[in-house]
């Protein structure tokens, strides 16, 4: 802008009249103004993905050790066998190929030729697209441009790290040795357009014929040659990997199992409570200290080392956001109260008031069981999204409270 403002002034002072060769600077101006406008912004430069190394694989079945060694023995024995042969198998690596493909006759065609090689501590087998499979190097065999199953296929196996070889095998080269040029050329272009968009070289298409399989064999023996050891290390991450979250997966249940029964007899004690107590439940659920010592009870299942103080926050927060998100509506509560106020009615009001009570500690249980399970997971969310996340989450497996029902069957408002 102040090129083109100087541009201006310079013109309407007539300076350019009186010197000729200001054209030629003015003109300077304006193709570098114009060249500067046009260039593009230098775009930040991403740095690698770390490179896959023993120790982080030595990190990773440590990791999963540890969550094994809090199972019983009976519930960790098939997941421990796992963990010992992914220990010993970068010590004698076998590798894993697995051959991918819709077509049974191509699958046919490429396992034979690659199951003839001379190869040593190597294994394969065929798979079709129904799983992702367990493998150190994939071929996924295509006899054409990519079907949709065979790009989604790809972009799962891209986003997993695989090293995966795509093997052209056109149709018409089942019926003869000599495809048509022109029509192979198109497909061949197409397919290399598709690879592109998932970000796969090509070299890592290789054609194949039954009569000329020397591309795919040489490719093949290339990989299991000269990077046997990173392909058996990748393969042997990527199962570490999923063998972490079955134990995790494990884990969590184990402890929910453990937690239950602690939920359920704060769910008693609140319940008992606030039937003979005049306080309002909220009230009560806060004073009695119920819902700070259910959450250091059940950080301790989870391993969280808070001491009974460091729970209070956290318990007040969870109430408030009941509160705030209707979990718990202050308006349906007053009826509990008016039933216990009337001689009458002080039964039904006790009822209902001690299974709110309950309904809270359960809705905050769950909740609390959501929040130190994904809690890990979410470091960079703030506390209060982590527990409003885990609050809905709860919400849909307890529904509503039995007051909020009461309330809405009498067409009460809701606070």
């Amino acid at each position: 802008m102040a090129v083109a403002a100087a541009i201006i002034l310079l013109l309407l002072s007539g300076w350019v009249n009186d010197h000729p060769w200001a054209w030629l600077l003015i003109l300077a101006l304006g193709l570098g103004y114009w060249y500067w406008r046009r260039s593009p912004a230098p775009t930040e430069v991403k740095a690698p993905p770390p490179t896959l190394h023993p120790q982080l694989l030595e990190k990773q079945l440590a990791e999963t050790h540890t969550l094994l060694q809090e199972l019983p023995t009976e519930r960790q024995a098939s997941l421990q066998s796992t963990h010992s042969q992914l220990q010993r198998r970068l010590d004698s690596p076998t590798v894993e190929v697995c051959v991918l493909g819709q077509s049974a006759y191509a699958l046919n065609q490429v396992h034979d030729a690659v199951a003839t090689l001379p190869l040593e501590r190597c294994t394969v087998q065929q798979q079709t697209l129904a799983t992702v499979p367990q493998a150190d190097l994939v071929l996924l065999t295509v006899t054409g441009v990519l079907t949709a199953s065979e790009f989604e296929m790809l972009r799962v196996l891209q986003a997993s790290h695989y090293h995966v070889l795509v093997v052209w095998y056109p149709e018409m080269a089942q019926e003869s040795d000599r495809p048509k040029g022109a029509l192979c050329d198109r497909v061949a272009g197409h397919l290399q357009q598709q690879l592109q968009q998932l970000q796969i070289g090509q070299d890592q298409l290789i054609p194949f014929t039954p009569h000329n399989p020397q591309a795919l064999t040489s490719a093949v023996l290339h990989c299991l040659t000269q990077q046997r050891a990173n392909l058996v290390l990748a393969g042997t991450y990527r199962r570490a990997q999923q063998l972490h979250q079955q134990a995790q997966a494990a884990l969590n249940h184990y402890r929910q199992e453990r937690a239950t029964p602690i939920i359920e007899r704060y769910q008693w004690l609140a319940a008992g409570a606030t039937a003979v107590n005049p306080l309002p439940l909220l009230d009560l659920v806060m004073a009695g200290g119920l819902l700070v010592r259910l959450t250091w009870d059940l950080g301790q299942i989870y391993h969280r080392s808070f001491r009974l103080a460091d729970a209070e926050p956290l318990a007040k927060e969870l109430l408030r956001l009941m509160v705030q998100l209707g979990a718990v509506e202050l308006g349906t509560q007053s009826l509990g109260q008016w039933l216990k106020g009337n001689s009458l009615t002080y039964l039904a009001g006790s009822c209902l008031q001690g299974a709110t009570a309950a309904y809270v500690l359960r809705l905050s249980g769950l909740s609390l069981i959501y929040y130190f399970e994904t809690a890990p997971q979410t470091k960079s969310l703030p506390l209060v999204t982590q527990l409003q996340q885990s609050l809905q989450w709860a919400q849909q497996r307890v529904g509503r409270s039995p007051l909020q029902t009461l309330g809405d069957s009498l067409g009460l408002p809701s606070a």
